[in-house]
């Protein structure tokens, strides 16, 4: 994932940060209050060291400091920082901040601050990511419907399969993965409309959670197998190479015999 990198690039960043000597000692006495200091500078490189030094100082108290900071105004790519450091951060008071981003006038702000607000999980992140789905931007869209999923959000099944009506494709993965496991067949009727290549991951999630019986999975495969479609063998093939050891023994018989029983 793209964030994923992002973060991993802050990281790096906030290693050379304190490469030098002197910054090594400033930030060893008092990382928070020397992140401050580079904070309030008018030198864009120097906030971008303290917004990176909060990151490395770590911590509830690190928060304050760059929420304050964010509010002050920042430009779009030390916001951008702002909000990785956040999430790498990882804690919920960080949450009212980030909801106010999500409707930020640039829609990769909003995606931005989605993201983070699914990796924090801050108490009302259900509430403002369902609002996010119908945001007027396509990508604002899909990372709601993302970041609902990675929540676990299952009372947001309803407004997902809506937004799985008007075009949102991410929405069926958050389905798959927040679905009762006895209502797979919702997901099923949706073949013929959507193509089983835009529901593959939806049905690959389902396969792989844990708290979905044998039987249920072993059923739902089945029903993909009578599909006898070159799509559907395809969708196996990449089930038993993506999935891998996260699939049951059962489910990975089951999908390989699928597999080899759909003529080419």
């Amino acid at each position: 994932m793209k964030t994923n990198t992002q973060i991993l690039r802050l990281v790096c960043a906030c290693a050379l940060l304190v490469s030098s000597t002197s910054a090594h000692r400033a930030f060893a006495e008092s990382p928070i209050a020397a992140s401050v200091t580079l904070l309030a500078s008018g030198d864009h490189d120097k906030v971008e060291a303290g917004i990176q030094g909060l990151g490395l100082a770590g911590g509830a108290d690190a928060v304050a400091p760059l929420v304050a900071r964010i509010r002050d105004g920042l430009p779009p790519d030390l916001l951008e920082t702002a909000i990785l450091t956040l999430m790498a951060l990882g804690q919920p008071q960080s949450g009212p901040v980030l909801f106010e981003l999500v409707s930020h006038r640039r829609p990769e702000i909003r995606v931005h601050a989605i993201e983070a607000i699914a990796a924090v999980a801050p108490s009302g992140a259900e509430d403002v990511l369902r609002a996010a789905l119908s945001d007027g931007d396509s990508k604002v869209r899909s990372a709601a419907a993302t970041g609902l999923g990675e929540l676990k959000a299952a009372g947001a099944v309803e407004v997902l399969f809506r937004a799985l009506d008007r075009g949102n494709l991410e929405a069926s993965t958050a389905i798959g993965k927040i679905l009762k496991p006895h209502e797979s067949e919702r997901l099923l009727a949706y073949l013929g409309k959507i193509p089983l290549r835009n529901l593959g991951p939806a049905f690959s999630e389902i396969l792989r959670r844990k708290d979905v019986p044998e039987r249920d999975k072993l059923t739902l495969l089945g029903k993909l197998q009578d599909l006898g479609t070159p799509e559907a063998k395809a969708f196996f093939g990449d089930l038993l190479h993506a999935a891998g050891e996260s699939l049951s023994p059962a489910v990975s018989r089951a999908a390989l015999r699928a597999m080899q029983g759909i003529a080419k």
